[in-house]
């Protein structure tokens, strides 16, 4: 079937190949195409939210693809669902997925108020990940898959035992984000900053890796919304009091042995994430070693997030989860044996 003017709407943030099938199926079957892209007012209410692109990105990302298709769209910068299908009597159909046709057919009744033709509802079918999931910009955001649908989790999990390949030694002393040579030495602002966000379900959140930089992050006042600790620091155990000293009231375990990412710590670590990041604290004890998890705790973190580990001789170091990040971390996994 071919319209004359098809129009689509959404927020579009983390272009994937979700947005893609529906906006191909627009430039098959229309001559003209309105592509409805929400304000940043818009999008308060999702999820993740403070990880959504804006809109300039957003708009150049669709502008981009279309290039891709030789196919010349309109852009319409949207305050509420409905654009301008209240006022263009050229539209004749509007182009959905089953999570926004309840916001189609309120347009079609507000069309038929003001004695304009009801437009017709084409649905378009999801875009599924490897896992069999729907694709979304918010599982993007909440770190679960990319934007080409590859569940990070799915790929963890597809071995039971992950080995740490002898040449991945010296690139995995390299610091994965910014070193802080001491927390202490953090001015009172930045942590403000920090307690912010573990404070407000608006902002970004923080996991750390380790026992001593779990106990140097509560030791200036600021509680991870994750930690992962294994009760030894640089191969030796650490005394009971100060186990405790760290240890939270709930928390589970799993076994992770020494220079292996092994599946049951993944479980472990992904059922924490999965769970919501609120205010509880969350905690997980490793019976073995814990260092490796760290590349796993980026993997599965929400944008945005940060993922602190310590080092020996540097300090802290302070991951600030993004995409490329992501795929470096991936790209090192990919690696293990």
């Amino acid at each position: 079937m071919k319209f004359n003017h098809i129009v689509c709407g959404g927020t579009f943030d983390h272009f994937h190949v979700g947005h893609k099938k529906l906006l191909k199926a627009c430039f098959a079957a229309g001559k003209k195409i309105t592509i409805g892209i929400t304000d940043m007012a818009m999008t308060r209410p999702k999820q993740y939210n403070y990880s959504i692109e804006s809109y300039s990105i957003r708009k150049k990302n669709i502008l981009s693809f279309a290039l891709e298709n030789n196919v010349i769209v309109s852009i319409v910068k949207l305050k509420d669902i409905y654009g301008s299908t209240r006022t263009d009597s050229t539209i004749d159909a509007i182009y959905v997925t089953e999570e926004t046709l309840s916001g189609a057919e309120k347009i079609n009744k507000e069309r038929i108020k003001i004695d304009m033709k009801p437009l017709s509802i084409v649905v378009v079918p999801f875009a599924y990940d490897d896992a069999g999931d729907k694709i979304s910009s918010e599982r993007i955001r909440q770190g679960l898959i990319d934007r080409r649908g590859m569940s990070y989790y799915k790929y963890m999990i597809s071995r039971d035992l992950l080995v740490m390949p002898n040449s991945l030694k010296g690139v995995l002393r390299k610091p994965l984000g910014r070193v802080i040579s001491s927390l202490d030495a953090l001015s009172e602002t930045q942590r403000d900053k920090m307690k912010a966000d573990t404070e407000s379900r608006s902002y970004s959140k923080h996991i750390s890796v380790g026992d001593i930089i779990t106990y140097n992050l509560k030791k200036i006042g600021f509680y991870p919304t994750i930690s992962i600790i294994d009760g030894i620091t640089q191969r030796k155990a650490l005394k009971s009091e100060f186990i405790k000293s760290i240890l939270e009231k709930d928390y589970s375990s799993a076994p992770n042995k020494k220079g292996t990412i092994q599946k049951e710590a993944v479980n472990a670590l992904y059922a924490l994430f999965i769970l919501g990041h609120n205010r509880a604290i969350k905690q997980l004890f490793i019976q073995g070693e814990e260092d490796l998890l760290t590349l796993v705790a980026v993997l599965f973190a929400p944008l945005k997030s940060h993922v602190w580990y310590g080092q020996s001789g540097r300090g802290a170091v302070d991951v600030r989860v993004t995409e490329k990040k992501k795929q470096i971390v991936y790209n090192l996994i990919q690696q293990f044996m």
